[in-house]
């Protein structure tokens, strides 16, 4: 019955606090008790869960104390009005100069809610004012649009204007007090100066006559130095006289050269400081003269594309996968019925297993098929081994085919000096390595200087030079047995070297040339410098013995490679 007291007293506090709100009743007059009873009696009585709640309680509710019962709506304990507005005057005071980090109260339903769609004038919905109010990324394209349309919205007036060209510096330029930055040291230019008109030049008189006299001072130089040559040759020292161009005597240099003669006007370098560069621009132009790009002798030769090198555990495997796929070909076709089975392979250690009962009978004639068909066995792997050998004429062409396509990629050229090569095995040497390499070329054999000249491929050629320069022992020189057809007894005879004195053999020159000059290999022998030299000018390589006779064999020694 407490809490039921309670309740009501709660709800007459609530009913006496809305009835200020309401607007006053015309008469005047307040509801009365009856009518307030009369309301209680209309509301429904407790539930069940209710009444069973109060008896739990009743207990509890004895300890409680009674609250009093609220002040009546007339007395001053309530709020009016003029109270009410004040509070909510002041609240709106203080939130008018709260800081910024004041909690604010969450907004009402009403201010979260979405705006309402726009409309066109038809009534539907309008996609293009919904599609402007979505926000866009910012992208290099929106910003060039958005430059654009800004550009395009400034007036003609605010437009930059055109810089003015003046003629003459201004004086607020060049006043030091109004422009500090000026410096009076500087040429100063203002507009650029118009390109002048070429000017009209005729050929001076006498011009490509001295051009011709010149042609004609030169083919008659050269026209001399081959006469000098010719007699050179038919007294038969060549070589001994230098008929160079170092020795014949040239005209001296001009006081000015042709490239420089337009900027001096009195033809003479002392003019140089006179010179004024602003007015050469008709001679000096933007354009400039690239000669004729000529492409490399060695870009032609396609790079040979060799095939990947495999480790020995790499090739182990592949030979186990190719022999695993051999074996099943061979085991599908034994399941089919095409071909045959083998034979068991019998051995001595698995004869008991494979010949049981057999073995058992006779075992000596089992041993002896057994070794029987072992040794057959033999012989045919060694058989099948021998067969995919290669013959000696079949190594012979393959070794020959190789020599052949490395002198199709390119041409090379290795001269060497040797100090005495005229012994027998000496000659074997060279000619036969030279043979077998398929090189080309000749020796000369002279008592002042000995030269072996090879042509051929790049790998022929590596190959002979570690013939010469180092598998080869020039100082191995025993008697010689037989005699060939260019010897003599006296040159087997006569001591080849002097005592104490080492035969050598020198690389003069390695390269790659355009075309080859022999056909052969060749073995000449000459008493005179002039027959070995017009030997060599047959085949146009008398160049060879020059650089050989005229190199000596200290220098040579100091610039042979490491092979």
């Amino acid at each position: 019955m407490l809490i039921q007291a309670l309740i009501d007293a709660k709800r007459a506090e609530i009913m006496a606090k809305l009835a200020k709100f309401k607007p006053p009743q015309p008469n005047g007059s307040q509801p009365t008790q009856q009518q307030q009873q009369q309301q209680q009696q209309q509301r429904p009585p407790p539930t069940s869960s209710r009444s069973s709640l109060v008896q739990k309680n009743r207990i509890s509710s004895k300890k409680v104390t009674p609250i009093p019962a609220p002040p009546s709506a007339g007395t001053g304990g309530s709020l009016n009005l003029v109270e009410l507005q004040r509070h909510i005057a002041e609240a709106k005071t203080r939130l008018a100069h709260a800081p910024p980090g004041t909690h604010v109260r969450p907004a009402r339903t009403s201010d979260t809610k979405p705006p309402a769609l726009p409309l066109d004038d038809s009534g539907q919905f309008d996609l293009k004012a919904m599609m402007d109010k979505i926000p866009r990324r910012e992208t290099a394209n929106t910003k060039a649009l958005a430059r654009a349309k800004q550009q395009k919205s400034i007036p003609a007036a605010a437009e930059k204007k055109p810089l003015k060209l003046y003629d003459e510096v201004p004086a607020d330029y060049t006043d030091p007090q109004k422009n500090p930055y000026f410096d009076p040291n500087m040429d100063v230019k203002i507009a650029p100066k118009s390109r002048r008109a070429r000017q009209l030049k005729f050929v001076q008189p006498g011009k490509y006559v001295d051009i011709a006299n010149q042609e004609r001072a030169k083919a008659q130089l050269e026209k001399m130095k081959q006469a000098i040559a010719e007699s050179v040759k038919k007294a038969g020292m060549q070589t001994e006289l230098d008929v160079s161009d170092k020795v014949i005597k040239r005209e001296p240099p001009p006081p000015v050269e042709w490239w420089d003669a337009p900027f001096l006007a009195n033809k003479s370098y002392e003019d140089v400081d006179q010179v004024n560069v602003d007015q050469l621009d008709t001679l000096v132009t933007m354009y400039v003269h690239h000669p004729v790009p000529i492409q490399p002798p060695g870009e032609g030769n396609t790079a040979i594309v060799r095939s990947l090198m495999l480790t020995k555990k790499e090739r182990k495997k592949m030979r186990r996968q190719r022999r695993a796929e051999a074996l099943k070909d061979k085991r599908d076709k034994i399941r089919l019925g095409l071909i045959e089975p083998d034979a068991p392979k019998v051995k001595i250690s698995n004869l008991m297993k494979v010949l049981g009962e057999e073995q058992i009978q006779d075992p000596t004639k089992v041993e002896a098929r057994v070794r029987k068909e072992m040794e057959l066995r033999q012989k045919m792997h060694e058989k099948a081994n021998e067969q995919r050998k290669l013959s000696p004429e079949e190594r012979r062409a393959k070794i020959m085919a190789k020599m052949k396509e490395d002198q199709k990629s390119a041409n090379e050229v290795a001269v060497f000096k040797i100090k005495h090569c005229s012994h027998p095995k000496l000659r074997f040497k060279i000619e036969k390595n030279a043979q077998q390499y398929e090189l080309t070329g000749i020796v000369i054999v002279h008592p002042k200087c000995n030269i072996v000249i090879v042509e051929g491929g790049p790998k022929a050629i590596k190959l002979y030079k570690r013939l010469m320069l180092r598998r080869i022992d020039w100082n191995d020189l025993p008697a010689p047995k037989n005699l060939q057809a260019d010897e003599t007894q006296m040159d087997v005879d006569s001591p080849i070297l002097k005592e104490g004195e080492d035969n050598t053999c020198y690389l003069v020159w390695s390269g790659p040339v355009k075309n080859k000059s022999f056909k052969k290999f060749t073995w000449r022998s000459f008493e005179s410098e002039k027959m070995a030299r017009e030997e060599l000018g047959k085949w146009n390589v008398e160049n060879y013995w020059d650089v050989a006779l005229s190199t000596s064999d200290e220098d040579l020694q100091a610039r042979q490679p490491v092979i």
